[in-house]
């Protein structure tokens, strides 16, 4: 069966990644490769560089993005 819905969070900034197709493409696939690459970029940068990165992104809600994030989390928190 195929998953048309693919769902992944970033452990290190809470950025959630969601794709959804609807002509029976793999999704998770495709979420499972990005969740990949941008964990092992995003584990060495500071808060300062993760906000520089979201900024087209902030603000933005699953309708109009397919990244969405949580300034709440600890790693976009400048302290």
């Amino acid at each position: 069966m195929v998953n048309n819905l693919g769902f992944a969070t970033c452990k290190y900034c809470g950025s959630e990644y969601r794709l959804f197709s609807i002509s029976n493409r793999d999704m998770q696939g495709l979420v499972k490769a990005w969740k990949n690459k941008h964990e092992w970029k995003c584990q060495s940068r500071t808060p300062e560089q993760r906000l520089k990165w979201a900024k087209p992104y902030i603000g933005k809600d699953r309708m109009e993005s397919a990244i969405v994030l949580n300034m709440e989390h600890e790693g976009m928190k400048i302290k």
